[in-house]
């Protein structure tokens, strides 16, 4: 990983979309600021496609693209995405048409949910899980607080279990199906974004924090982590291309600038 003063000022330039993170991303200690949210704002008016992607539930998901500078939202770790069409319409995707099958993969998984919570005293599924469609989360650290071990341990007894599960800087996400962030990224990129992957690739780029984010650190060669992401470096197989000198949403704010003043002077 590489600070993101030495990114080509080229290639932020010539970007035309940018996905990023939520929790640790665009937050700063658990807060969207204002300042944050403004640069959202400005790469929305330099013409950029924005997307959120998050293990948060479909209810932040569908607030998120109906109401932010964004044109989707991606949440529940791959498992549901929203997206406006031109005409402003929202339109919700899963990760299957079949209803049915996403109604047995949700009993099942909240089954094994409570017997891993059960095995680890004070982890508890998140405060939003109400809102939830096809994943869950248990809190480590966000209205709870356990270790960094206790995550891990609550991880691994949940994959034990045939669950996908990673961390994020608060929770523990895990499901059933065959999705993740970075699947789907591409399948809106390639659907609503209209790119060509093989051709355009190098034109979107993502910013991320945490383990959950590394399909697309994998996905994306022009791929930024906030400062944050050196914490978990080590745990990553795929790490960001570059960094940014400052944390979560300060970071997210350094990263937007840079892309802007680079537009400008291309321009």
């Amino acid at each position: 990983m590489r600070s993101l003063d030495h990114c080509p000022r080229e290639l932020l330039a010539d970007l035309r979309g940018l996905l990023t993170d939520f929790d640790g991303t665009l937050t700063t200690k658990g807060r969207l600021t204002a300042e944050t949210y403004t640069a959202l704002s400005e790469l929305k008016a330099a013409g950029l496609f924005l997307a959120v992607v998050t293990g948060r539930p479909a209810g932040w998901g569908e607030l998120i693209a109906r109401t932010w500078p964004v044109n989707a939202c991606i949440a529940e770790s791959g498992g549901v995405t929203f997206h406006r069409d031109r005409k402003g319409a929202l339109h919700r995707t899963y990760y299957v048409d079949d209803e049915a099958k996403r109604l047995r993969d949700r009993r099942k998984l909240r089954k094994l949910v409570e017997e891993v919570c059960a095995e680890f005293p004070g982890a508890r599924l998140s405060a939003d899980s109400a809102y939830t469609e096809v994943a869950l989360a248990i809190d480590w650290n966000e209205d709870v607080k356990l270790t960094e071990e206790d995550a891990r341990k609550i991880e691994e007894a949940c994959k034990a279990r045939g669950a996908k599960a990673v961390r994020s800087s608060i929770h523990v996400n895990v499901w059933l199906g065959d999705f993740d962030k970075g699947t789907a990224a591409d399948d809106l990129l390639v659907k609503v974004a209209k790119a060509r992957l093989s051709r355009d690739r190098e034109r979107y780029a993502f910013v991320g924090d945490s383990l959950n984010d590394e399909p697309l650190f994998d996905a994306f060669s022009l791929s930024f982590g906030v400062a944050d992401v050196r914490k978990v470096a080590k745990e990553l197989a795929s790490t960001p291309t570059w960094v940014t000198y400052m944390k979560g949403g300060d970071g997210f704010q350094e990263l937007a600038a840079a892309i802007l003043v680079a537009k400008d002077r291309i321009a």
